[in-house]
């Protein structure tokens, strides 16, 4: 069909386009958006592999190859003649960068798998205790946690106190690289436990007591900014036109929770599902008692101000381990296939606490599964479908162990389970939840995070004018599945059995 060349035209003026830069700890991808005023069309442009360095004493970002990724992205999205309209970043949580005086990188960032920190915590602690911290952040004391690495660093390099001039969360880094502008945007900072958690401002007493300059740090932006445009150098070198930076929902899981198209006004719980599950639930006021921090509860900031109190749990990562494990001896299994394998199973009797510390390292999982089960005097799964099975269903029993801490700590009775990410399309797993939670289990968007990541950008720009108009845009540009609990089964019932088997393992 031949279109003529100004109807083309027409088109590319009735179409908006946005960027969303979605960086993950292993991967990250340039997302395109094509925007008509009534739905998104959201499409991968570029996606390039990002993985830590060692060099000398730690483990670092190559955030120099990341950039360069990035404008590869940008590049290619502008090849068809629509104009990019803005862009917006998206990543991990925690990890920073030191600026100096002149607006450079000191050094590349730290990840935060380096083992720095370990030596510090002892010390960092007798500053200011685990209550103390969780009390005046609401983030659950973690090693990996921005306030315990940039403690650690200044152990270890007392002199950035004189010669860092800024810090950077990494979305808010990229955001600087693209537009020049230095920013420090809430959902990001939310989890560093470097703001009180009311104020939803810099923690003074955490400044004082750990003695961390303030001045590091700037006004944070909630509810998105546009910073500047791309950088006169950056459309020069890639010969296209400027477009708006904007600082979004820096914070992946808070972009998204943002695209989450909730079906009613109930209280439901979100379940952001991949290599990690993230389970939590939205709230007007964040839960800071001791209660929630024995039950490991973190609380991080919305891209509306609101609260995501939620729980970091394995996801997908020990089956991820157990296809690489069974490809390395030759069977190469997918994911499809481990599921038709699981599937099969119907007498499954055994279960594992997939957040134990035994599952955190790569290798040899099939043998851990084994092992938990025979450890806690259950019967020991011997085919591959029978420990895939024992892992899914544990999964799912986790889920609902975390839902119901967070009801009995919020007073919230949760009504259902709306589930995102990529962990979604193992449908097995999303019926599993429903069987065993007995609520409601609604699924999609896959791609919650870039799709999140756009939302922001179009509230910033008043193209839409508030979270309900941007759930209904969702709503139509993603078909949303059900699941239901299923008449008939014992999950609910094996649940028990689950729980005193952890009592039996601990």
């Amino acid at each position: 069909m031949f279109v003529k060349i100004g109807v083309l035209e027409e088109m590319r003026m009735t179409l908006m386009k946005l960027l969303a830069i979605d960086l993950g700890a292993s991967s990250g991808r340039v997302m395109q958006a094509i925007y008509n005023g009534h739905s998104i069309q959201l499409s991968e442009v570029h996606r390039f592999k990002n993985e830590p360095m060692n060099v000398n004493d730690g483990l670092y970002w190559n955030i120099l190859h990341l950039f360069g990724e990035i404008k590869i992205g940008i590049k290619k999205a502008s090849a068809d003649g629509i104009p990019i309209r803005s862009i917006s970043v998206d990543t991990w949580g925690v990890d920073y960068a030191y600026l100096d005086q002149n607006g450079d990188l000191l050094y590349q960032p730290h990840c935060y798998r380096d083992n720095r920190m370990g030596q510090y915590e002892e010390t960092f602690y007798k500053k200011i205790s685990k209550e103390a911290l969780f009390e005046e952040t609401g983030v659950q004391p973690a090693c990996i946690n921005t306030v315990l690495q940039i403690f650690a660093d200044l152990q270890e390099k007392p002199h950035l106190a004189r010669v860092a001039e800024r810090v950077l969360f990494m979305p808010d880094l990229i955001n600087y690289l693209l537009s020049g502008v230095l920013s420090s945007e809430y959902t990001i900072a939310s989890s560093s436990g470097l703001l009180n958690i009311n104020s939803q401002t810099w923690s003074d007493s955490v400044f004082e007591t750990l003695e961390i300059p303030k001045k590091w740090f700037g006004e944070v932006i909630q509810g998105g900014r546009v910073l500047r445009s791309l950088s006169p150098r950056i459309t020069q070198e890639l010969k296209i036109e400027p477009f708006d930076v904007i600082a979004g929902a820096g914070h992946d899981t808070a972009a998204a929770v943002l695209a989450i198209p909730y079906a009613s006004e109930q209280p439901t719980a979100f379940i952001s599902c991949g290599t990690w599950s993230l389970v939590g639930l939205e709230s007007p006021n964040p839960v800071t008692s001791q209660e929630a921090l024995a039950a490991n509860l973190t609380n991080e900031g919305c891209f509306d101000g609101r609260y995501r109190i939620l729980k970091n749990t394995t996801g997908l990562w020990i089956i991820q381990e157990l296809q690489r494990d069974w490809r390395l001896q030759g069977e190469d299994i997918s994911f499809d296939e481990m599921v038709t394998l699981a599937r099969n199973v119907t007498n499954n009797r055994s279960w594992i606490n997939p957040n134990d510390a035994i599952f955190a390292a790569p290798g040899d999982m099939e043998a851990k599964v084994k092992e938990r089960c025979h450890m806690t005097n259950q019967p020991v799964p011997q085919s591959k479908g029978e420990v895939v099975r024992v892992v899914l269903e544990s999964l799912a029993f986790a889920y609902r162990q975390t839902v119901e801490q967070i009801e009995s700590l919020t007073g919230q009775k949760i009504k259902q389970i709306h589930m995102v990410g990529g962990g979604i399309q193992n449908e097995l797993l999303c019926q599993l939840t429903a069987d065993v939670s007995q609520k409601p289990v609604l699924t999609r968007p896959i791609e919650a995070s870039a799709l999140g990541n756009i939302l922001a950008q179009l509230l910033t720009l008043g193209e839409i004018k508030d979270r309900q108009t941007a759930q209904k845009l969702i709503k139509d540009s993603e078909k949303t599945k059900q699941y239901q609990p299923q008449e008939g089964s014992d999950l609910a019932q094996s649940y028990q059995e689950f729980q005193a088997s952890m009592k039996v393992g601990s």
